[in-house]
């Protein structure tokens, strides 16, 4: 398995560091429990995904993936929180006992719980081990998505974004850490897509249909609220929650497709939120410089 993963790494490095990397890898892991096992697996995978794409905590890109990484960890979980949500709400409807069986729904489900409990984790500080949870849940996701077909959205497009949101939480620089205000707009911002969404499927909102513009439209509100708070012209906030929105996309433009409303109301939020944040940057007094008038 380590032999295969060596293969990620540029061709250079690997023959360079790939006997070492192997000789660390097989000493770390004897003996140890299948999670961690994944877990030093996972931390393979992110290293030389990075090496592949020259991203550090120096480079423009390594920062834009940092400040990223906590809204996608958050959107991640909101879309899993949701998809438990769902399951539970058709199960307190039913009449008969809760019951999981060895098949793709229940994979599914798995890898919906892993998200969400990795997202917890990374938000309340232990962000190595929760992104990783995350990476690793998000790829089953996939799994299981490509496993379904139809069933779980569009075979294509689903898994494939739910791989790119594991590639995206690996490829953040380890040592570039979000700060406690940062993960705390994060957890806020998945609990207001997850909350009322979870209130439609209990059945206790007036209103009974689910257009799917609502997990979108929270990213793009975060993205205004954060412009504003900083004074910036919004340009930063709204691409990286243009990649925060990302593992939110699939079902949301499934749900709302057949909806013209709903599926122009997801398309304008976040370019209507930089209009907005762009407009009021540019009517903001110029501050003073500080240097002496003309006489």
């Amino acid at each position: 398995m380590i032999e295969r993963l060596l293969l990620l790494y540029p061709r250079r490095y690997r023959r360079e560091y790939g006997e070492e990397i192997l000789a660390v890898h097989r000493e770390t892991t004897a003996d140890t429990p299948p999670l961690d096992r994944l877990r030093e697996s996972a931390d393979i995978i992110a290293h030389a995904v990075r090496m592949r794409l020259g991203v550090d905590s120096a480079s423009p890109t390594g920062r834009f993936l940092a400040d990223a990484a906590p809204f996608v960890v958050a959107a991640a979980a909101a879309g899993g929180g949701m998809r438990l949500s769902e399951w539970y709400a058709s199960v307190v409807a039913s009449p008969g006992p809760p019951m999981l069986f060895p098949d793709v729904w229940s994979a599914f489900l798995l890898a919906a719980a892993l998200i969400v409990v990795g997202a917890v984790t990374a938000l309340t500080g232990r962000w190595r081990a929760g992104a990783t949870a995350v990476a690793l849940g998000s790829a089953g996701w996939a799994v299981a998505a490509m496993a379904a077909g139809p069933a779980f959205g569009d075979p294509v497009v689903t898994p494939a974004l739910a791989l790119l949101t594991a590639l995206l939480v690996l490829s953040a620089p380890p040592d570039t850490r979000p700060t406690p205000g940062t993960c705390a707009t994060a957890g806020a911002m998945a609990a207001a897509v997850w909350l009322p969404m979870t209130a439609l499927y209990a059945g206790v909102l007036p209103f009974s249909t689910d257009y799917g513009a609502w997990p979108l439209l929270v990213p793009a509100i975060t993205a205004l609220l954060w412009a504003l708070r900083t004074g910036s012209r919004g340009g930063r906030e709204m691409a990286v929650m243009a990649v925060a929105s990302l593992p939110l996309l699939a079902p949301a433009y499934l749900t709302a497709w057949g909806h013209p409303f709903p599926v122009l109301a997801m398309t304008v939020a976040l370019p209507l939120a930089g209009a907005l944040a762009a407009g009021v940057y540019a009517m903001r007094p110029s501050r003073r410089t500080g240097r002496p008038g003309p006489a």
